[in-house]
């Protein structure tokens, strides 16, 4: 289980990591201002879109992380969580918990996506409706084809790099720096799951997102690596995009991924949550055991 990290000038360097993730947000909303022509035919472009999210992914993400760790830290590399490694039994119970959380995300998609912002503010409801339109006309478009080869490059492009990039800023760095600024655990990881939301810039998806941005938080919190957060969150995209590929070929149903978003399926939810909730609390017991046995050691 983590300690909050006695490092100095932590304030600034939090100053510094909101500044980057208004920026790229910033970025990310001017770019989506105007409907992106994509021929959704054009496999090139699409591969060019892969190869750009890959980059972008190592440019924004990474690359910052491990200078920030090695430059800005006095634990070094290490300060990102990468060298503690956990015990199997942890990454098979983080994996778990992340694919029983598939009809509570559901539930919690349907439900946010129900809610209205106020006649004021009409013109941004209606500038979020086109951010998220965006966003699924690219996620379809890398998500099309059935060949193996496809399958693979949209597992490490969809679900590789996005878990490993965005544990290591939102984990690995943004909510440690939290920690040391306000020195409680629990806010940080809230606090940082609100961001990790946020940045992604879906609005209609902010609160199931969260609330995985908060599991992931947990899961660093009380495994002190960054391992079983990346092993979850590559599995919650690698789901949705084996699903997609599935559907594509005519193996399963659209409907098989919409578990827990029709209102008669309240129970999945309930379910779902249940499991998602005993998966944190036997990591957390888990690592709490080791750290006796470390302790009586």
């Amino acid at each position: 289980m983590q300690n909050i990290e006695k490092e100095r000038y932590s304030w600034l360097k939090l100053s510094i990591i909101l500044l980057l993730i208004v920026l790229v947000g910033m970025a990310t909303a001017l770019s989506s201002a105007e409907s992106i022509p994509l021929n959704m035919d054009d496999q090139a472009a699409i591969n060019v879109l892969k190869i750009a999210q890959t980059l972008a992914a190592i440019v924004i993400f990474i690359v910052p992380a491990v200078l920030f760790a090695v430059l800005a830290t006095r634990q070094g590399f290490s300060y990102l969580g990468l060298h503690t490694n956990p015990g199997f039994k942890t990454l098979i119970i983080a994996g778990l918990g992340m694919v029983f959380a598939l009809p509570l995300i559901n539930g919690l998609l349907q439900l946010n996506q129900q809610l209205k912002l106020p006649a004021s503010m009409h013109s941004i409801e209606v500038w979020m409706q086109q951010s998220e339109e965006t966003a699924k006309k690219i996620t379809e478009a890398f998500l099309q084809g059935t060949d193996v080869t496809t399958l693979f490059v949209n597992l490490f492009v969809v679900a590789f790099m996005a878990a490993l990039s965005e544990e290591l800023f939102f984990r690995g760095v943004l909510q440690k720096v939290l920690m040391e600024c306000f020195k409680n655990k629990h806010l940080s990881v809230w606090i940082g799951a609100i961001l990790f939301s946020a940045f992604h810039m879906q609005f209609f998806g902010f609160l199931p997102r969260m609330l995985m941005g908060a599991y992931l938080g947990y899961l660093f919190l009380w495994t002190g690596s960054l391992w079983p957060g990346i092993v979850a969150h590559f599995l919650n995209n690698g789901i949705a995009v084996y699903g997609n590929w599935l559907v594509n070929k005519g193996t399963i149903d659209a409907d098989a991924e919409n578990i827990g978003m029709d209102s008669q399926q309240w129970l999945y939810v309930v379910i779902s949550a249940i499991m998602v909730v005993t998966s944190l609390v036997l990591i957390y017991r888990t690592e709490n055991k080791k750290e006796d046995e470390v302790m009586e050691f």
